[in-house]
């Protein structure tokens, strides 16, 4: 089939027609959107994906991260202030996690002299020349920023602040303010790098929001105008609904990319996505984005130590604007108060305490069915749904992470105070061993193993998920 474009618009709605029906012409349209990038780019040959990034993006290092830049990004005056605002989330990111390490509250500097410099800046801070492979700090920071970023860089590098004994390769994120290229680069890596063209030529590629190409992630920062238009030039910023979401977002994955770098030997998916929606919460006082929990795209749900069916597969995850219960709070109080909730109503008509304390009810998406699903929910025991209660399920233990972290910085051993240092050397702790070690560790450092075989065996002697549900019931 030959195929003729006049628009991205005629374009895409073709896309969205053949989404539906015969899709052995998808190659090619995916190859057309990635052609437009290269074309306005004008790049004739190019040898692969990584090296485009290098030679045509503007680059800063910033701490442990590597992030990148499109020319675009930096000109636009609009599209700057939602990238600055992005940087200084990267900031506050590994602040927030350095507290924890630390032992103490993660919270956002004010007086951060990086901050206040990308905050000062603007489209015509860099210059009137080009950009492509530019350093950012090399065109706009005068000599003491530059040192301060190159301190900032060897320090965060260094593993130490991060809570590991190791050196930090840089983590590479390429930020885009625009969706549409944020779709088009997409298909640029899928064009030129065959490994990832089953994930990155997808149609659902128009309302993603990230993309992981093996150890970088694409990001952009905007919504996209809706679920139904499939108009990939027209998007929504993150920050237009609720000016604090695009702060959240940038820390929630970048803080997901970090742990991915920082625990060599691989931290547990869902673990790490739980501590970084945790560190969100404790860093600006809620959880508003839409990429983790019920993200309907999902062909298959890894197996975890810690919340089975919590963590992501494929590295690509779009937006859902859909409101449910498990969200009303925005994660607020770290999503005790709904779980406390469904926790009472659920354990109503039983009679032992593992009844009362356990179980929790999951519904149907048309709200016709209804089941009970008992704790465990951690550990290798997790109890798991019937296929049409996943979505719920992927809810309540996307909010049952988060609050299980928070519990145990708060009062897992003993006051606040000591649980913050027994979270911070369990951080330290996990940096020094694999992955499938998890609860072992726990249990070395807080006495207790994590989890039991079933409800019963939660009580019959202490646990941390048992001590955990106990403390739940009381929050209602």
């Amino acid at each position: 089939m030959k195929l003729v474009l006049t628009s991205v618009g005629a374009f895409v709605l073709q896309l969205a027609v053949w989404a539906g029906t015969d899709r052995s012409g998808d190659d090619l349209l995916f190859d057309e959107i990635a052609q437009r990038w290269l074309k306005r780019n004008e790049i004739q040959q190019p040898r692969g994906w990584r090296e485009l990034i290098e030679q045509r993006f503007a680059h800063l290092a910033l701490g442990v991260f590597d992030v990148y830049l499109p020319q675009a990004a930096v000109r636009d005056g609009k599209a700057w202030k939602d990238t600055s605002t992005a940087l200084v989330a990267l900031l506050e990111a590994q602040a927030g996690w350095t507290a924890w390490v630390r032992g103490t509250p993660p919270h956002k500097s004010k007086d951060d002299p990086l901050a206040r410099w990308l905050r000062g800046l603007s489209a015509k801070s860099f210059g009137g020349d080009g950009l492509a492979g530019a350093d950012l700090a090399g065109l706009a920071a005068g000599s003491e920023v530059r040192t301060l970023l190159d301190q900032y860089r060897s320090a965060q590098r260094s593993g130490a602040a991060l809570g590991v004994e190791h050196e930090l390769a840089g983590v590479p994120l390429v930020l885009f303010p625009r969706r549409a290229e944020f779709v088009e680069f997409t298909c640029v890596a899928g064009a030129l790098d065959s490994s990832l063209r089953p994930q990155a030529w997808n149609e659902g590629v128009t309302t993603w929001l990230e993309f992981q190409a093996f150890e970088t992630r694409f990001l952009t920062l905007e919504y996209a105008a809706s679920e139904e238009n499939r108009d990939f030039e027209r998007g929504v910023s993150v920050s237009e609904r609720n000016p604090g979401a695009l702060s959240q977002l940038v820390s929630q994955v970048a803080t997901r990319a970090m742990l991915a770098r920082v625990y060599a030997d691989g931290l547990d998916p869902a673990l790490g996505s739980g501590m970084a929606n945790a560190l969100v919460i404790d860093l600006y006082g809620e959880l508003d984005t839409r990429i983790d929990g019920d993200v309907r795209s999902r062909s298959s749900q890894g197996s975890s130590i810690f919340v089975p069916g919590g963590n992501s597969e494929g590295g690509a995850l779009p937006a859902s604007s859909a409101e449910n219960r498990w969200r009303g709070t925005k994660g607020k109080d770290h999503f005790v108060g709904i779980l406390a909730q469904v926790q009472k109503q659920s354990g109503k008509k039983g009679v032992t305490r593992p009844e009362k304390l356990t179980r929790f009810e999951l519904v149907s998406d048309d709200g016709s069915s209804k089941a009970l699903l008992s704790a465990p929910f951690l550990g290798p025991s997790a109890a798991k749904p019937e296929r049409e209660f996943l979505p719920d399920y992927l809810e309540l233990v996307r909010c049952y992470g988060v609050a299980f972290l928070h519990w145990l910085r708060l009062a897992g051993a003993g006051t606040p105070e000591e649980s913050a240092q027994r979270f911070g050397a369990l951080l330290r702790a996990l940096g020094r061993v694999a992955k499938a070690d998890l609860p072992r560790v726990l249990e070395e450092l807080y006495g207790q193993p994590l989890s039991a075989p079933g409800a019963e065996e939660l009580f019959a002697a202490p646990t941390l998920e048992g001590r955990f549900l106990a403390w739940i019931s009381k929050q209602s």
